[in-house]
């Protein structure tokens, strides 16, 4: 069984600084970023079986939701990064619905504004880079800064290698 791993650090508003203890107040704008499917849960199979059966409860990966809660308690902004599809409906519920009722259920630190799903049907297969990269962007062309991510696919860490420094990247 893959352990998700904790930097236990306080974010600091100043990367360059390197990291550093510091007051939750100071963390605006400083983010973790983590996919969902095989990284938080145990496989992607987990998310196709709920969109087969709503009522299907997606194994979460041992300790996902302590890890997150750890990084929020010092002050980090989680934003949940899915290739999931926002216009999937499956069996009259919806992707959004079913992803944040999942987060909140397992007890994650959540913020509806950065649980980022797909637009369409979702990026599947090699389009999940580009959509993760380009979201990525967005993020942090708000100024967002992301010292840390999570992920299971070459894609994530195709995205995420744009803003996060390598060394801060876990493959799950």
């Amino acid at each position: 069984a893959c352990m998700l791993t904790l930097l236990l650090i306080a974010c600091t508003p100043d990367p360059t600084t390197g990291p550093a203890a510091s007051d939750a107040s100071d963390c605006a704008g400083i983010a973790v970023v983590t996919d969902i499917d095989e990284t938080l849960t145990t496989s992607d199979g987990e998310w196709l079986n709920q969109l087969g059966n709503p009522s299907h409860d997606p194994a979460e990966r041992p300790d996902a939701a302590t890890l997150m809660n750890l990084y929020a308690d010092l002050g980090y902004t989680i934003v949940y990064l899915t290739a999931r599809g926002e216009d999937l409906a499956p069996a009259g519920s919806t992707a959004r619905g079913l992803t944040l009722d999942w987060l909140d259920a397992h007890g994650f630190p959540v913020d509806p504004d950065n649980v980022v799903l797909a637009p369409g049907i979702g990026a599947l297969g090699d389009a999940a880079g580009p959509y993760k990269t380009d979201t990525l962007q967005a993020y942090t062309d708000d100024g967002w800064i992301f010292p840390y991510g999570y992920g299971n696919a070459d894609t994530d860490m195709e995205a995420f290698e744009t803003v996060v420094d390598v060394e801060r990247l876990y493959l799950v």
